[in-house]
């Protein structure tokens, strides 16, 4: 119903076509403009000074609602309230900022196209799963614009002290959701978990006591060994090799047959292939077992005169991948828990990254066969210099690496026979320990 002031409805507001200000009462105007667009305007005093203040157009609010709203204004403007200076004030009071959290960061950059460059979804499960473990339970709610070095470096230390080298990729990922925020406007400041950040406080910590890979035990590497000999395929052939040579995975799997001296019977590893590339090629005499195997071998009549055919190919052309090699012990151990319930693990027990989880024997991996290798010279009594450096270690300081010239690759290659008979199980019982070189302490 229309109060006794109203001048104005529907009909008569949409007739209006000339410029000018229509009155409807109680301060409210219909204002239409030259341009033919209809508004609403509220006028009234305050502080003895004359106010108009615009409602909306036409379109988007009817004359029912405009009258409606200019009774809320006449009530504080009785109140001695200025509608337009509380709009001004209320248009001018800062916005609540939006905080994007640590955690906020981290979902944004694993939906983010980055995370598919990952190799496989075990591995981005993994990368989340770490920052989820160490990092987000400690920074995870914090604005990730304000968090510092110190924050960082208190979620690291724990971790460092105990696992170094997860310290290090959970400090590299943090690196990376950081990199992210800044890219995207969430924070101003450095990245506080950048290596340039950290480098002082990396140097000045202390490395956690290595975990070493879990390894076939030493008095059932024959039985493990013998069962490997049973096994059909490349990769179990690779992983005799390994055993025999007790070189790493990586240097077998690239092997090719231009690396092999028949003659000298000799493995020669050329220094690009190594882990440390710094210290050179490295040589290992091969054990008459080992020269037998390759000989054996489908593909030795083919290759063996092509000095850049892999020794030990993929079924389906090219290098072998570690996970072919390691699926070899998986399997092995699947079929040992059947019949024993135990498996081929390594009795020294685990340390889970996660502390709430008890430890547990380990399923023994192809990495370990060379700390079987390790234990078994030292239990042999053979010399701690020649094992040190079968296994390609670095061995005394470095003026010392600097004045030794020889591998002693003569000198070891007994060594590697006696390991290889010890493997096929044909040890002797006198052979079972050989007096240390002379000189040595």
């Amino acid at each position: 119903m229309a109060r006794g002031s109203d001048l104005l409805d529907d009909k008569t507001v949409k007739a209006k076509t000339a410029p000018g200000h229509y009155r409807d009462g109680r301060g409210l105007f219909l204002q239409v403009s030259k341009w033919g667009t209809k508004s609403w305007v509220f006028r009234y005093t305050s502080r003895g000074k004359a106010r108009g203040m615009g409602l909306g157009s036409y379109e988007d609010v009817s004359l029912k609602a405009a009258r409606n709203e200019v009774d809320k204004l006449r009530v504080a403007v009785r109140e001695g309230r200025d509608p337009v200076e509380e709009r001004r004030a209320l248009n001018a009071a800062p916005e609540v900022p939006n905080v994007t959290t640590f955690a906020d960061a981290l979902d944004e950059y694993m939906k983010s196209g980055k995370i598919q460059k990952f190799r496989s979804e075990k591995h981005r499960k993994q990368w989340r799963a770490s920052l989820d473990l160490h990092v987000c339970p400690k920074i995870g709610a914090k604005d990730v614009g304000t968090i510092t070095i110190d924050d960082v470096k208190g979620v690291l230390k724990p971790v460092w002290a105990t696992k170094t080298d997860t310290a290090r990729r959970v400090r590299q990922r943090c690196s990376k959701v950081f990199d992210w925020a800044i890219d995207e406007g969430c924070r101003k400041h450095d990245n506080p978990a950048s290596i340039s950040a950290l480098a002082t406080w990396i140097e000045n910590q202390g490395e956690a006591e290595t975990q070493n890979r879990p390894a076939i035990q030493q008095d059932d590497l024959p039985t493990w060994f013998a069962a490997l000999g049973k096994r059909e395929g490349m990769a179990a052939r690779a992983l005799e090799f390994v055993t025999y040579c007790a070189s790493r995975s990586g240097e077998v799997r690239g092997a090719t047959w231009g690396e092999i001296d028949f003659q000298s019977k000799v493995f020669t590893i050329p220094a690009a292939r190594m882990k440390v590339k710094k210290n050179g090629e490295h040589r290992v005499p091969l054990s008459d077992a080992a020269v037998a195997l390759l000989k054996s071998l489908p593909n030795f009549e083919a290759d063996h005169s092509n000095p850049n055919a892999l020794i030990f190919p993929a079924p389906r052309g090219g290098e072998m991948s570690d996970a072919t090699m390691s699926a070899v012990m998986k399997r092995m151990h699947e079929a040992k828990v059947k019949k024993d319930a135990k498996g081929w693990i390594d009795v020294r027990l685990s340390i889970p990254e996660n502390p709430d989880e008890e430890p547990q024997p380990r399923p023994a991996v192809p990495h370990g066969l060379r700390s079987t290798f390790k234990d078994w010279a030292a239990k042999r009594g053979f010399d701690n210099i020649q094992s040190e450096l079968a296994l390609a270690h670095n061995v005394g300081n470095e003026v010392e690496r600097r004045y030794r010239r020889d591998d002693l690759v003569e000198e070891r290659r007994a060594m590697m026979n006696a390991f290889a008979a010890f493997c096929r199980g044909e040890e002797a019982e006198a052979s079972k320990v050989v007096p240390l070189r002379a000189g040595v302490a």
